[in-house]
């Protein structure tokens, strides 16, 4: 997906809180509830380094895993877009 700097350049430009809500905002759109995350979910600083250290293929898979009129969707809602 050719956002892929865009979005580690929001991930690693907005506050944990933002972060944290965006993040949810993502789970709630793939059906997941924050909970399934346990207290994984309490570390930010871990999950934007697991985001920053993604690469390329990775974003690639996740697309093909959820469809890309689905990522596209998601990307637009977290962005306000």
């Amino acid at each position: 997906m050719e956002n892929t700097e865009n979005l580690k350049n929001t991930v690693a430009s907005i506050s944990d809180e933002e972060l944290r809500a965006k993040v949810e905002q993502v789970m709630y759109a793939l059906g997941i509830p924050p909970t399934a995350m346990g207290q994984k979910f309490s570390d930010m600083g871990a999950i934007r380094r697991v985001i920053m250290n993604m690469s390329e293929s990775d974003f690639r898979n996740i697309v093909a895993t959820v469809g890309e009129e689905k990522a596209r969707s998601i990307l637009q809602n977290i962005s306000g877009k």
